[in-house]
């Protein structure tokens, strides 16, 4: 429900005769189904053109979203040109993890909307990476964790329902955890717990 780069959707797709991967962020949307249509990715790109495409996304969506994430600090959508002490390509690191990962999901059906629209067949394993409570917003807007929670029990009434968050209501179980690395920095070595939830009222 909350693709990202897809870097979860292409373990699962290999499993499922139809896969569905949505995200609301449009830019990231287009350039899935570009690279998904054969688009070719550029292997670099200078600040130069990082600030052009920032100043005019719409000439071409499919770029701008794969510069907007993958040249910019921190995977975050134009959060700043994207460079270090070792001259990382990022354009050249980007386009390769992601066509890595398309390679799973030649059929896959990427849409662009939010969480609550998408058509979900009853029978799913539906798989819910949201944004985290109180850290980050939903396209621009404060995420409704509570909104989010509610329409989890709800799906999970006809559908294997598996959320990743760190915390979750009382009427959820954690069903997998593990120590992971949340920053971006090399020198910061804090850790935080991943957990899988599921609806205790799922059969």
């Amino acid at each position: 429900l909350f693709c990202g780069s897809c870097a979860v959707g292409a373990k699962l797709a290999p499993h499922f005769d139809r896969v569905i991967c949505n995200d609301k962020h449009e830019y990231l949307i287009e350039m899935l189904k570009g690279v998904q249509n054969g688009y070719e990715l550029p292997e670099h790109i200078s600040e130069e053109e990082y600030k052009y495409i920032k100043s005019h996304k719409d000439e071409d969506k499919i770029l701008a979203g794969f510069v907007g994430f993958g040249c910019s600090f921190g995977g975050k959508f134009f959060g700043g040109y994207a460079r270090n002490k070792e001259q990382t390509n990022y354009a050249l690191q980007s386009k390769k993890s992601l066509l890595k990962d398309m390679i799973y999901l030649p059929n896959a059906e990427f849409t662009c909307l939010d969480y609550r629209d998408v058509d979900i067949p009853n029978g799913s394993i539906v798989y819910a990476d949201p944004p985290y409570a109180n850290t980050t917003t939903y396209q621009g807007q404060k995420f409704n964790s509570e909104a989010f929670w509610e329409y989890m029990r709800q799906i999970s009434k006809h559908n294997q329902v598996f959320i990743s968050e760190q915390t979750a209501p009382d009427d959820f179980e954690c069903i997998w955890e593990q120590e992971v690395s949340r920053s971006i920095k090399a020198t910061d070595k804090s850790k935080s717990i991943e957990k899988l939830f599921i609806y205790k009222g799922t059969k």
